[in-house]
């Protein structure tokens, strides 16, 4: 009877909560149907609401009170104080409209269903089971379980691998791109200026890394490069003086003084860092306090590269071009003489001639060979060729 009731509380429960399943409630309604026998209406109303909300018969609906007046008079009397009875669950979570859509979620269910097991005094039947731990050995020592999830949300076992999700960004930001390509791109020739080059007002030229799509360590690093013959307001002597503090960062084949920075989180500070270092430079070479002159120009730390030049004699010119020509001829001529006369061999008809001389008996001559068989032995076997 108790398994009957169970299911007449699982339908009213499905008209109320959307989340249980209707099809088992349908096959409980119909197993309670088959079983139950005829009563008159001889019982008052318990719940009332439970007859309209589940449409039961007069019959089915008289059982249901004679079980809960009767049968379950014992389990009242001996429940535990702190438990809640049957009836009480039920007064608690029945409203006067069964088709009242009940304010709460899903632990609203959970809650109704928490308290109807406890008034029964059973075991919660979607409880987990608790799993046996796996045996210590010394491969398996010291590890977390294989089955351990505390922590976890219920979709996290199922997730994609990281290298599935690489995947995934790779085609997100090639997406990316392709939309920058196709709205943004077209913008850009509003913003369009003629070029204009730079003028001797401006020797300093720094250049920028950019690494698109990602960020790089090697990102704010400034590179500057400037010429001492470009700087305006310097003599020789103090163009000299420059070259030699710029030491070492000075290129005597492209006279271009090159320093780079990227000491700093920014690219603006490695920018300005430079910048300080170049007036410092300036400064000093300026100064004509000491002018450094008999200080000679070290060059020990570049490496001049000899490139081989193309000779002279090698070049094809138009004599040179005339006398091949005239050689060509004479090969030609000497060859045609040669086949007249008949002292030029030519291979084809060479080859066709042999075979057409190979007489019909040497062609199914047999020839005897030595064949190896077996661990180093010889067999003498007939092979016709």
């Amino acid at each position: 009877m108790a398994s009957v009731l169970r299911g007449s509380l699982l339908i009213t429960t499905c008209r109320k909560y959307r989340p249980c399943s209707y099809r088992h409630a349908t096959g409980q309604r119909a197993t309670f149907s088959a079983s139950a026998t005829t009563r008159g209406n001889e019982f008052d109303d318990i719940f009332p609401n439970l007859r309209r909300s589940t449409n039961l018969s007069q019959e089915d609906y008289a059982k249901i009170e004679e079980y809960v007046k009767k049968d379950l008079a014992d389990v009242e009397n001996t429940a535990d104080e702190d438990r809640p009875t049957l009836r009480q669950v039920l007064k608690k979570y029945e409203s006067d409209d069964p088709n009242e859509p009940v304010d709460g979620d899903s632990e609203t269910l959970n809650q109704f269903w928490e308290d109807a097991y406890s008034s029964y005094g059973v075991k919660k039947v979607d409880a987990p089971e608790k799993r046996k731990k796996l045996k210590q050995t010394f491969m398996n020592m010291g590890e977390a379980e294989p089955w351990e999830d505390d922590g976890m949300l219920p979709d996290d076992d199922d997730d994609i691998t990281s290298m599935g999700h690489g995947e995934l960004e790779q085609h997100r930001e090639m997406r990316h791109y392709a939309r920058l390509a196709a709205w943004e791109m077209p913008l850009l020739y509003n913003l369009r200026r003629p070029y204009k080059p730079p003028t001797s007002e401006m020797p300093l030229r720094f250049r920028y890394t950019t690494y698109m799509g990602e960020q790089h360590p090697a990102e704010n690093k400034v590179v500057l490069e400037f010429c001492p013959l470009d700087i305006p307001d310097l003599t020789e002597v103090q163009q000299d003086k420059l070259k030699k503090l710029a030491g070492v960062r000075w290129n005597p084949e492209t006279n271009i003084v090159k320093m780079s920075c990227e000491s700093y989180e920014t690219q603006a500070q490695n920018k300005r860092y430079l910048g300080d270092i170049f007036q410092s430079l300036l400064k000093e070479a300026k100064d004509e306090t000491d002018t450094m002159e008999d200080i000679p120009l070290n060059t020990k730390h570049h490496r001049f590269k000899s490139i081989p030049q193309f000779p002279r004699e090698w070049i094809l010119t138009e004599e040179r071009q005339k006398e091949l020509q005239i050689h060509l001829k004479k090969q030609v001529e000497k060859d045609i003489q040669a086949r007249i006369s008949g002292q030029l061999i030519d291979g084809i008809d060479y080859i066709n001639r042999s075979l057409n001389t190979v007489k019909p008996d040497e062609k199914n001559t047999v020839l005897t060979e030595v064949v190896g068989a077996g661990e180093g032995r010889g067999k003498r076997l007939a092979v016709k060729r």
